[in-house]
């Protein structure tokens, strides 16, 4: 019983984090841009020393991903909600001024004229933060350029404002951090790549798919089920030998 049930706890508590994940990648289904998290499969290892008894079989799992795929977009009718067309990241800093990665495009100006998407974060060009003067019109083109007619101007002049860094990063190098922000997983920002342009008034929808996540809520939680199944057949069984032993002497 010591055996199996070791298996089956430990299996249990992998099952238990691939369900954590799946519950908020469900939670983020409406967040603009989101991009979720992998729910890795569960595997096997097999531990063998040559000074123990008995070799041992556990469960494990592999590093958990992010799923970069593009997903919809949604028209809008604000000037600054852009999306990405196809893979790329824009660059940001968070709240606490670190560099970080995100798909949002849902940008405004504050009133000391940063630059921020819809979490607050502050969007980056040429690695520092665009900053907008007060403007009667404003506009972003395809490479992320931001121009706008300053308050008060005469005529159709647009200023220009500044780039927004747009970086490509292979799903491989992207991960999640405890704040909630992805980042390189070598800490690497690479330099903006051109190749990369954005949609105007537009937005990007997360990528969960909520009939997805559900399927796999239903499917741990039976494969979870059968873990306790499992551990109460082994006390039954270690109960039944038990009681051959006791009937033998």
């Amino acid at each position: 019983m010591d055996r199996i049930s070791q298996v089956s706890l430990n299996t249990m508590r992998l099952l238990a984090d691939n369900q954590k994940i799946t519950a908020a990648n469900l939670a983020n289904l409406n967040t603009i841009g989101f991009r979720k998290d992998v729910n890795t499969s569960i595997g096997s290892a097999y531990l063998q020393d040559p000074k123990a008894y008995e070799d041992r079989v556990f469960a494990s799992r592999g590093d958990t991903g992010v799923d970069t795929s593009v997903s919809n977009l949604i028209s809008t009718d604000r000037p600054l909600d852009i999306a990405i067309n196809g893979d790329g990241f824009f660059v940001v800093t968070n709240p606490s001024g670190q560099k970080v990665l995100t798909r949002r495009g849902d940008m405004s100006v504050t009133a000391e004229g940063k630059l921020k998407m819809g979490d607050g974060s502050t969007v980056q060009g040429g690695g520092a933060d665009i900053t907008v003067p007060p403007f009667e019109k404003i506009e972003v083109a395809q490479d992320g350029t931001i121009t706008y007619k300053p308050l008060g101007a005469e005529g159709n002049t647009m200023v220009p404002a500044g780039r927004i860094d747009l970086v490509s990063i292979p799903a491989s190098n992207v991960a999640r951090g405890l704040d909630g922000y992805l980042r390189p997983k070598n800490g690497q920002f690479p330099a903006n790549d051109a190749k990369i342009k954005v949609t105007n008034n537009s937005l990007e929808t997360s990528n969960v798919n909520a009939v997805e996540s559900m399927v796999e809520i239903i499917q741990t939680q039976r494969a979870y089920e059968m873990q306790i199944k499992l551990i109460g057949t082994a006390k039954d069984l270690d109960d039944q030998t038990s009681k051959l032993m006791r009937s033998s002497t």
